[in-house]
């Protein structure tokens, strides 16, 4: 999303400012342009009336012209007309030119069909060129639906008084031909009065009857130059004349043309936005695939899958090279943790061999040494209760299976104990207590009987009536998960010191201990850290050893046949 936001919305941003910068730029071009035009319009117009008012100059200072103007049946009429048609010789494809008396007759006329024609001089042109002697005065015509739009007069006079008007008529083709030249075939040309009525419109101007919508603008206070109708206006008034130019131009940016600029942008962007989120995507795929196939795979490789490898056709070298490297380790890492795991398991076997081997001598010692003593001091059947105790212990010695259940374990238990009595003529008790649903519960062979030895030759060996208590019970916070058994005498007790190297796993270092060292060491190698034995010395007295198995009741036959049967 950064990369094709970076990429698109900097298009977008620039492309809209751009267009909105070309089309202020533009339009400020065009608007100059324009004003230039209606001024040049508006300045055309200003020279032909300053050429009118030069013209009539000439006849208001003529006497001549004002003695014929007086007399309705002057001699001197022909010279009238050479004056007035050489003149005007310039001027006659702009206008016609008209002398009138002082009663509203025409008396002179470069026109057809204007002679005798009366206007009022108390109305209209006449009357406005009396009030204002001396001045070329500029009137929309009374009629404008007729053959003259426009009318200009000046009082014509001299020494003796005014003797009648000179007036200049201008039609439609009169201002076209004035006009030719300075606007478009799509524009539009309006000449309006000093009352904003239309006097001359012509292109895209003819019939939007400008004066009036100029008119309601004022009104209502409104921009006099807003557009209209989809085209620009502008407008300029002459000083000499009081006539208003107004210039219609087709608007450069209509709605319609920023509606397909902008079209056009958007295209470009959803063409952009397109392509750039394939590109990204391919090379988000590109980059981001290899790391995730990295990942799954390392994944795997911490939840202990060590088979797991990486292709290493990568199209990047970068990738293919880590892919190859990452399955040199992860085939380096198999085999180095094969060689761990077989190591540890042949030094496993070999120290539960040893602890288990090193708990045999001593008893037989001790056994063989009471057989002989029994044997040559009593000649009693004893010996036979011995000798058969014992072969059910070393049965269970020698048998290959390390695993027994607690009935079994239990069972060698009070043979030990049975021998041991003997031995020391029955100077202690020993009493083993469990639950039958337990009783098919597993554990190594020969863990019990070296606490129980323990608790005989250290605790006991003093007292003339020991007792020694075996319970085996479940226990632990997980719906009772864990086998825990108790070995209990009332003995001589044990140094709080040695209790605290027995716990803290100093139980090698104790040769007068070393079953309880190996019975340890056979809990934790089977079972882990999480399980073993613990010494405690009770208030009443005595020891108290603690062994604790994971309870489970899944055993073997050979299992079920070292229980003693």
């Amino acid at each position: 999303m950064c990369m094709i936001t970076a990429s698109v919305l900097p298009l977008a941003v620039c492309s809209l400012f751009l267009i909105q910068l070309f089309q202020m730029k533009i339009s400020r071009d065009y608007r100059v342009m324009d004003m230039e035009l209606a001024e040049e319009v508006n300045g055309r117009l200003e020279l032909l009336f300053s050429e009118f008012e030069e013209l009539t100059g000439k006849f208001c200072g003529d006497g001549e012209i004002a003695e014929a103007l007086r007399q309705s049946d002057s001699g001197n009429s022909g010279e009238v007309y050479r004056t007035l048609y050489r003149e005007t010789k310039e001027l006659r494809d702009y206008a016609w030119f008209e002398l009138y008396g002082m009663d509203g007759t025409c008396r002179y006329s470069t026109g057809t069909g204007t002679y005798q024609r009366r206007m009022e001089p108390y109305w209209g042109i006449l009357r406005k060129a009396a009030e204002e002697e001396g001045r070329l005065v500029v009137l929309r015509a009374d009629d404008p639906s007729g053959d003259v739009v426009l009318q200009a007069a000046r009082l014509i006079g001299d020494a003796q008084g005014n003797a009648g008007f000179f007036v200049i008529n201008m039609g439609l083709q009169e201002f076209e031909t004035a006009l030719k030249g300075t606007y478009g075939g799509q524009d539009g040309i309006c000449i309006l009065d000093s009352f904003l009525e239309t006097v001359y419109d012509a292109g895209s101007a003819a019939g939007e009857n400008l004066g009036e919508v100029l008119r309601e603008r004022l009104l209502r206070n409104e921009p006099i130059q807003a557009d209209c109708n989809g085209n620009s206006i502008y407008m300029d008034k002459s000083e000499k004349t009081g006539l208003y130019t107004v210039l219609l131009r087709p608007q450069v940016f209509t709605a319609n043309t920023v509606n397909s600029m902008y079209s056009v942008l958007f295209i470009m962007i959803a063409v952009l936005f397109a392509a750039c989120t394939l590109l990204v995507i391919n090379l988000s795929n590109r980059l981001s695939r290899p790391i995730h196939v990295l990942n799954r795979t390392m994944h795997e490789v911490q939840v202990g899958n060590l088979d797991t490898r990486m292709q290493e056709d990568w199209p990047t070298t970068e990738f293919a090279e880590m892919s190859g490297n990452f399955n040199f380790m992860t085939a380096d890492l198999k085999k180095y943790m094969e060689n761990q795991v077989e190591q540890q398991k042949q030094m496993n076997e070999i120290q539960i061999a040893m602890m288990q081997a090193q708990l045999n001598p001593h008893f037989l010692y001790n056994t063989l040494d009471t057989v002989k003593w029994v044997a040559k001091a009593n000649h009693v059947p004893e010996i036979v209760t011995l000798v058969s105790k014992l072969a059910k212990i070393l049965r269970a010695a020698i048998s290959k299976e390390q695993f027994t259940t607690l009935r079994g374990e239990m069972e060698l238990v009070e043979s030990y104990a049975e021998i041991q009595r003997i031995r020391f003529d029955g100077r202690f008790e020993c009493v083993c207590n469990y639950d039958e649903k337990l009783a098919d519960c597993e554990l190594p062979k020969l863990v019990i009987q070296p606490i129980v030895e323990n608790a005989v030759i250290h605790g006991l060996s003093e007292c003339e009536d020991g007792h020694i208590q075996v319970d085996a019970f479940a226990g632990g916070t997980d719906r009772d998960s864990v086998l825990v058994v108790e070995v209990r005498d009332d003995g001589c007790g044990i140094g709080q010191e040695v209790i605290d190297r027995l716990n803290n796993g100093g139980l090698q270092e104790r040769t007068g201990h070393i079953g309880l060292g190996n019975v340890d060491k056979i809990i934790r190698l089977n079972y882990g850290e999480a399980y073993g034995v613990k010494i405690c010395r009770p208030k009443q007295g005595g020891t108290l050893v603690t062994l604790t198995f994971p309870l489970r009741k899944e055993r073997t036959a050979d299992a079920e046949n070292t229980g003693g049967r």
